[in-house]
């Protein structure tokens, strides 16, 4: 039995014909007539006496009415009010990402936002210390990081890694020979993102001393757009330039790795783990339950 059947055999009751029934349920008659008929082969009973002044409930019929009456009422009750829950229920995702970071991720999540009806997902970058302070307060459930923190109330899975080169305009004789050397490098104005510490080591050592630096990606773009500049970056920020922009390495790889970060303390939580590991597939490719068994 089917609750679509159990319907229709009730408006056929309640109205006393088929063709009653058939309008208040806005289907055919053909339709209600082969619920019924496939309702009653499948009890092996005759539920309906059919005349020409309409349906009338059999002794059978009349049992069978009052069985379940009650129970279908119950499951249109329930089927409303978790409807009109499903209307109110919102849950709220804060994810934080390190300067530099949300550029790689914005489309995709943007466009998973945008197919989510009862989820609300907040994002802003942050510098990378305040990150994890975040994640501790509890006021982001997930963090995209350059340089996870090393605490042992978070766990981290890397998302991706990627080389630094230069970003220029196209035709600039700076990456005429294929890769850049830090040489070369020193002859010209350089602009990086400030927030990435690993990368300001580097430049101490190689004695890089930029030109611009501060936690506006777009910004440094638009210097780079100028000519007032060229840009030291990963190549993963690179593709999300744009084509207008040229990439070319550095002679002297330095590495850029990405880390989904996240509170140990609400593994266990069901909408906690549910609703960012959808929502971790969807927007950076990875499943939060295979980074809880490599953070373990």
């Amino acid at each position: 039995m089917e609750i679509r059947q159990l319907k229709y055999f009730l408006a056929v009751a309640d109205q006393r014909s088929f063709v009653n029934a058939a309008n208040v349920l806005f289907i055919s008659r053909q339709a209600v007539s082969k619920a019924i008929a496939q309702l009653e082969t499948e009890l092996n009973v005759e539920l309906f006496m059919r005349d020409s002044n309409g349906a009338f409930l059999t002794p059978a019929g009349i049992l069978f009415y009052d069985r379940i009456r009650s129970s279908v009422m119950d499951f249109e009750q329930i089927r409303t009010e978790m409807l009109e829950y499903g209307a109110r229920y919102h849950q709220r995702v804060r994810l934080a990402f390190s300067v530099g970071t949300l550029a790689l991720y914005e489309p995709a999540l943007e466009r998973y936002r945008a197919s989510q009806e009862n989820v609300a997902i907040d994002y802003t970058e942050y510098p990378e210390s305040r990150c994890a302070s975040l994640l501790l307060e509890r006021q982001a459930d997930l963090a995209v990081c350059t340089e996870p923190p090393q605490d042992s109330l978070l766990a981290d899975k890397v998302l991706g890694s990627s080389p630094y080169g230069v970003l220029t305009l196209p035709g600039d004789e700076l990456t005429g020979r294929g890769t850049v050397s830090l040489e070369t490098l020193r002859s010209r104005s350089a602009a990086w993102l400030a927030d990435s510490q690993s990368l300001t080591e580097f430049c101490e050592r190689s004695n890089l001393h930029p030109a611009y630096t501060g936690y506006d990606y777009f910004r440094l773009l638009q210097l780079t757009r100028a000519n007032r500049c060229v840009l030291l970056l990963p190549q993963r920020l690179a593709q999300a330039a744009g084509p207008e922009f040229r990439f070319t390495p550095l002679e002297q790889t330095l590495y850029w790795t990405v880390s989904c970060v996240y509170l140990r303390s609400l593994e266990n939580n069901v909408l906690y783990r549910t609703t960012l590991d959808e929502l971790q597939l969807q927007v950076f490719g990875k499943n939060l339950g295979r980074v809880r068994e490599d953070a373990t």
